[in-house]
């Protein structure tokens, strides 16, 4: 017995032309289905360098003048400022000297039950002002309403500084769940306030400062020993070893 088999039939010219034509119209939709998602999938798949997701743009530190300040408490039986609040005056001083501002004010509470003694500490402050280094020229007073109910008005010392300040942290505009690879909108924002925070001269995030000289004697040093041929670094003790002390 022998197997026969029929050959195929022969493809009609009208199904030979409806098959690219398939081919073609599944790409086209698949094609349009890649680009129905618009704008949300160029930016899945758009590279991580080319969203515009920088903290630093985001949340950018800038120079400003602000007023720094500091409270001096005024009891009504307290006409004399108190040990422990000297250290304080001074540090206030040393900021007032080091922030490159010329006026540091004074500033007394004016028809409050404690104003007497507000006066009397605040030429105890002044004297300990200028023996931080504030030159009495650079001193002024001033005075606020310190109000009839105002038992304990502060004794108030201010100047004018630039200080580095960003914008407010917190903020959660969007959900941050969406399915794109960016910075959430907070993102950075911690960072650039601690650096505005810390910084002690404002300009240093804008100019850089002179380089300090070198040490004449390291270098005269330096150069005798490589004359004579010895090694120039410096050595440094080896380091204690050991876990315990010793019988």
């Amino acid at each position: 017995m022998t197997d026969t088999h029929l050959p195929a039939a022969p493809a009609s010219p009208g199904r030979r032309a409806l098959r690219p034509a398939l081919v073609a119209t599944a790409l086209s939709l698949a094609l349009a289905g890649c680009q129905s998602g618009g704008g949300a999938f160029e930016a899945m798949t758009a590279p991580v360098a080319a969203v515009p997701n920088d903290y630093r743009a985001n949340h950018p530190i800038t120079i400003e003048e602000s007023l720094a300040t500091f409270d001096i408490p005024v009891g009504r039986e307290t006409p004399y400022l108190a040990t422990g609040m000297e250290g304080n005056v001074l540090a206030f001083a040393g900021t007032f000297r080091s922030s490159g501002s010329g006026t540091l004010a004074i500033v007394l509470p004016m028809g409050s039950p404690n104003a007497a003694n507000a006066a009397s500490i605040a030429q105890q402050v002044e004297g300990v002002l200028v023996a931080g280094g504030v030159s009495p020229g650079e001193i002024e007073y001033r005075t606020y309403p310190g109000g009839t109910a105002t038992a304990n008005a502060p004794v108030r010392l201010a100047f004018v500084r630039l200080a580095a300040t960003t914008s407010q942290c917190g903020l959660w505009p969007e959900n941050l769940a969406r399915n794109v690879d960016v910075n959430y909108a907070n993102f950075g924002c911690a960072t650039q306030q601690n650096l505005a925070a810390m910084v002690a001269n404002p300009l240093d995030l804008l100019y850089p400062r002179l380089m300090t000289p070198p040490s004449a004697a390291r270098r005269s040093n330096v150069l005798d020993a490589y004359q004579a041929g010895q090694p120039t670094g410096t050595e440094y003790p080896a380091p204690a070893t050991g876990t315990g002390a010793g019988p």
